[in-house]
């Protein structure tokens, strides 16, 4: 084990080099608890959960484990748009023809989706959660009440760029956020086309360019991926995509179902959901709104006109309307549970770092 490995586990206080990514909307007490329990890092993404009902989300999670656990927010600036932007004709169109098509009310006005980003932070602070981390970037304010409280604090990063500028922020450790990643992308500084570097070539660099620990994220779905990250300097491996593969997810089965029926070239990153640059798998919903894709009103408030669709095609399993954020590692992509997975990792990481013949093949050819 690295000595960077060695620090970033006795930082978070956990056992094994894997954390659970955060994926709002996605994650619960139960399956935060058993990442944890297992020795990994157990992550929540709270940013649409509101103040009150985090604090009985954390209070169920030190319920079910009384080890190290993470809380996702995302910045603060993300909550913030101009409410004076309309959205343009033909998306409006078609919002008001899929409502009518799904027997649904009229299209709703934009609402605050997530957040209140300080006051969630707040409830964080005063619950004494032990490990924070910021996606979109994290504004000092926010950071330093952080660290204050005690917490460790990890930020996202898609860039070398943003890496350098999280570290010296004062971001303890960064998440080197791959192009296979699932979900929103993290870029805060940019456009995202110039960030969509694989994760085993945006490693080494931002290793090579902080001194802070490192973590990769973005289409790691087995112990092959952990250890190659592992060896490229990261000092863990972040995944998401394998976990709502877990029965703990409580993802929609239509969502279950598509993952494990995908394959790497229908996983796009699009804005036409949300408004922000996010990786999915491609459906209607996604097919349509890409045929227009102008006039889409800033983030969150794009993300929240969808909100009724997408809670009856959660509540009706139907795949053609919701958001099924994937990363590019979805070929491997299989079901099981917590405990099975992390055995799994832990099992196969270990005899990979153990496997000889590789180094042996190289001593011979020199």
């Amino acid at each position: 084990m690295t000595q960077s490995t060695q620090q970033l586990l006795k930082t978070l206080g956990i056992q094994h080099p894997i954390i659970l990514a955060p994926m709002a909307g996605a994650t619960n007490a139960d399956i935060v608890a058993k990442v944890s329990n297992a020795g990994g890092l157990g992550s929540f993404g709270a940013a649409s959960t509101k103040p009150e009902q985090l604090r009985v989300l954390i209070r169920d999670i030190r319920e079910r484990t009384d080890l190290p656990f993470n809380i996702n927010l995302f910045s603060g600036s993300t909550e913030k748009y101009d409410h004076s932007v309309a959205a343009g004709d033909a998306i409006s169109q078609r919002y008001r023809d899929w409502h009518t098509e799904l027997e649904l009310d009229n299209t709703p006005e934009p609402i605050a989706l997530f957040g209140p980003a300080e006051e969630q932070l707040d409830v964080l602070i005063s619950e004494k959660v032990p490990v924070i981390s910021f996606h979109f970037g994290v504004d000092q304010p926010a950071l330093k009440r952080a660290q204050q409280s005690g917490a460790t604090v990890l930020c996202s990063a898609t860039s070398v760029c943003e890496a350098v500028f999280l570290e010296k922020q004062g971001v303890d450790i960064v998440i080197a956020q791959g192009a296979e990643a699932g979900g929103h992308r993290g870029t805060f500084i940019g456009d995202y086309r110039d960030s969509l570097i694989g994760t085993f070539a945006l490693v080494p660099q931002i290793v090579d360019a902080v001194n802070c620990p490192v973590i990769a994220a973005g289409g790691i779905m087995d112990a092959r991926g952990i250890v190659a990250a592992l060896t490229l300097g990261a000092s863990a491996a972040q995944m998401g995509t394998a976990f709502l593969g877990c029965t703990e997810s409580k993802i929609p089965t239509a969502w279950v179902k598509s993952l494990k029926n995908a394959e790497a070239d229908q996983i796009a990153v699009t804005e036409v959901i949300s408004g922000k640059p996010a990786r999915g798998i491609k459906n209607r919903f996604i097919d349509e709104l890409e045929t227009i894709n102008d006039g889409l009103l800033p983030y969150p408030a794009h993300y929240s006109l969808s909100r009724l669709i997408r809670a009856k095609a959660a509540k009706e399993n139907d795949a053609d309307f919701l958001a099924m954020w994937s990363g590019q590692g979805v070929g491997l992509f299989k079901e099981t549970t917590v405990e099975s997975l992390m055995q799994e990792l832990l099992t196969n990481s270990e005899t990979l770092l153990g496997h000889r013949e590789l180094a042996a093949v190289f001593r011979k050819s020199i």
